[in-house]
């Protein structure tokens, strides 16, 4: 059953079945109860596919998992609320190439999530609203998410709001294997939803018998001719200043302010750059600093450089313990920040740029 109290919101809505039971008289009473019919059994719709699909995230074959957020990270907006199944999902697309498999992830604790099923490919032969039947076993608590290869558009991002994300993992998480979402994207909405149908409620006096599920996971490890970052992260979205410098700590080391996480594949110099997002105007396709002249023009966030940090890293999982501080003199002051995380060898090469941000409250 689902969670008593719950309620539908924006994105979820609740129909209920109900399917009737008689059982029938006899002259005796049995010594065994058979299972009673399903007394009511509901769906449930998560998120929503309404909007204009208007951009993408990874690049033409490049496979990627897309794990859509609503508020912060403890709100996956394709939450299952009760165990059940995924009977069908829809995808709003500006492109008709490539395919989507919907996706079943497990909370694996620390913001790290188990692949646990994934739906047969569907092809994206249309724009606009396409529907697939599927049947995936789910959860209570599970995260539903999306995977793609072919770069389609399948994201809104008109609401430039940070309370719409996505996380997502590149290369895309396998069933068995867990991880972290590689990296987040502010202001983007995934345009995708699904229908699970509650697993049926029964009244039984038999014995039950639970049937075991193994995964078996291949690892396949791959040589890189050049630094990656993945698993790129923080501990806290919004927080207060500290005092401290900030240090590379051990992966159990306890955050302070926020703490950044990464995992090198080598040995790299790592670069942290912090961009400050102010107020400003849109002038000729480009965002000003506002003045007098524009004040009536859009609206619009512009991004200046805040400082910079480096560190050299072995290769491996890292924790970078962060308060607001650049050095002993110089810290960053309360606002909102994008930070650019970028790794580089000595003989030249460079990893991709993974983004996060966050907001530094006032004290």
């Amino acid at each position: 059953m689902f969670p008593r109290g719950w309620l539908p919101g924006a994105r979820r809505s609740v129909t209920t079945v109900l399917a009737l039971s008689a059982l029938a008289a006899g002259g005796a009473v049995a010594a065994v109860i058979a299972p009673a019919r399903a007394a009511s059994r509901a769906t449930v719709t998560l998120g929503t596919t309404l909007g204009t699909p208007a951009t993408n995230i990874c690049v033409v074959d490049v496979d990627c998992t897309y794990v859509p957020f609503e508020e912060n990270a403890s709100h996956p907006e394709l939450e299952v609320p009760a165990d059940g199944t995924v009977t069908s999902f829809s995808v709003n697309a500006g492109s008709a190439t490539g395919s989507v498999e919907l996706r079943v992830l497990r909370p694996a604790g620390s913001g790290e999530y188990t692949g646990a099923g994934t739906s047969p490919a569907e092809s994206l032969t249309t724009t606009g609203v396409s529907t697939f039947t599927v049947s995936l076993p789910v959860e209570a608590g599970d995260v539903l998410a999306l995977d793609n290869s072919s770069s389609a558009i399948l994201f809104d991002d008109s609401s430039g709001s940070a309370t719409d994300f996505a996380e997502y993992y590149e290369p895309a998480l396998a069933d068995g294997a867990t991880g972290t979402p590689t990296a987040t994207v502010d202001g983007y909405r995934l345009l995708v939803s699904a229908t699970v149908e509650e697993a049926a409620s029964t009244t039984t006096s038999t014995a039950t018998t639970a049937t075991t599920t193994t995964t078996t996971t291949t690892t396949t490890t791959t040589t890189s001719t050049r630094p990656s970052l993945r698993h790129v992260a923080q501990s806290h979205r919004a927080w207060r200043e500290g005092t401290r410098l900030p240090k590379l700590a051990s992966v159990s080391g306890s955050p302070v302010g926020t703490t950044f996480s990464f995992t090198l594949n080598e040995r790299a110099k790592v670069r942290f750059a912090f961009s400050r997002l102010v107020a400003g105007r849109k002038v000729n396709q480009r965002c000003v600093p506002p003045s007098r002249h524009n004040r009536h023009r859009p609206a619009c966030a512009r991004s200046v450089g805040a400082g910079t940090l480096s560190f050299s890293a072995a290769g491996g999982p890292h924790r970078l313990v962060f308060q607001g501080q650049l050095s002993r003199k110089r810290r960053l002051a309360a606002g909102s920040y994008r930070l650019a995380i970028s790794a580089s060898t000595a003989n030249g090469l460079h990893s991709k740029t993974a983004t996060l941000r966050f907001t530094i409250r006032a004290h």
